[in-house]
């Protein structure tokens, strides 16, 4: 008789960049789970820890439960046997929603005990103060029965938990948490990033946000150990500045830094179509053959920025990406620039 035994996900396997999946659609928006299957493998496949899916707005806010439920499935399928480490998203409009959600990664975990899976989880959509997160997570460390990635921003309503919250609840349940994504506004992530550190070992991890647009500074100055964000295209780049970051016996930061601004002007094609997370972006994974279309379930009434589309409800819409031939020539430089300087070269 043959016992299979459970992978476990030690503190040490959480760390360096772990890109949030984007979510792949058909042309009649619904989701492709085969393409989720090929994004797991494609993070495999480019060296990257960690593959996150579902966190980003198009996945949390515009997917239902039963979409949610069956990607799990399609991605621990893909995952079992690889070294990346699968974290799933336990988030909810409210508690009961989240818990819910979290309890079926359990599950799902448990049916494939070969794959390497752990959690992230923002606030839910409906905590007004710090005690409602607090009872949340409380709830959630309960079921967790793996590491748990606590995203401190939420939505632009919810409060940002304290640091004396995060290493109040690493404490209480060591196994689970004392990871954090690093998500408050501005300069204060840095400042709290370096107060986050102070913690260890109860905090074990550290992670930039925000499209990792501080991801350097954060690596060189504040004990930053890892990228949590939806720049799933650029998982060669990603991979290949942590690689160089955690190369002790490199001479200088040349190539550390060359890596990162090649990154940042990937991310910053500012007058391409929507300039966000999805958009452009998926073209590199159409080009990958990792999606097979780039539609996207836009929000009903969303806010365009540079930074993308925003939005809240459950009402989408279908969009798709165009462009010019200019700047179909423009990401093919760059995808290229961007493939030899992650091969070393």
């Amino acid at each position: 008789m043959f016992v299979t035994i459970a992978a476990v996900v030690t503190s040490a396997m959480m760390r360096g960049p772990f890109p949030i999946m984007s979510t792949p659609y058909f042309e009649d928006g619904s989701v492709d789970y085969d393409g989720l299957s090929r994004e797991v493998r494609y993070l495999e496949k480019c060296g990257t820890p960690g593959a996150i899916w579902c966190q980003s707005n198009d996945a949390v806010d515009l997917l239902t439960t039963e979409e949610k439920f069956k990607g799990f499935e399609a991605c621990a399928t893909a995952a079992e046997d690889l070294k990346v480490v699968l974290t799933l998203g336990a988030n909810g409009t409210n508690t009961a929603h989240l818990l819910e959600i979290a309890t079926e990664i359990e599950k799902v975990a448990a049916r494939h005990p070969k794959a390497k899976i752990a959690m992230i989880s923002r606030p839910p959509d409906d905590s007004s103060s710090e005690a409602d997160i607090e009872k949340a997570w409380r709830a959630l460390g309960r079921i967790a029965k793996r590491p748990v990635i606590f995203q401190t921003y939420g939505t632009d309503k919810t409060p940002t938990p304290s640091v004396a919250l995060l290493v109040r609840l690493a404490k209480e349940f060591p196994e689970a948490y004392g990871y954090i994504k690093e998500e408050a506004g501005g300069w204060s992530a840095c400042e709290r990033m370096l107060k986050e550190n102070e913690f260890k070992p109860d905090i074990k991890t550290v992670m930039s946000g925000w499209g990792g647009w501080q991801w350097l500074i954060m690596l060189r100055e504040f004990g930053c150990e890892g990228l949590v964000t939806e720049r799933v295209a650029y998982a060669p780049v990603l991979a290949a500045i942590w690689r160089e970051f955690s190369n002790k016996s490199r001479v200088n930061d040349d190539r550390l830094t060359l890596g990162f601004a090649l990154y940042r002007l990937m991310i910053d094609q500012r007058n391409f179509p929507g300039g966000g997370l999805r958009d452009y972006s998926l073209y590199y994974l159409v080009k990958e053959g990792v999606f097979k279309t780039t539609v996207t379930r836009r929000y009903a009434k969303a806010k365009e920025t540079e930074a993308g589309s925003f939005g809240t409800g459950k009402s989408w819409k279908l969009d798709s990406l165009k462009i010019k031939d200019s700047q179909r020539r423009e990401l093919d430089r760059l995808h290229e620039t961007m493939m030899r300087f992650s091969s070393g070269n």
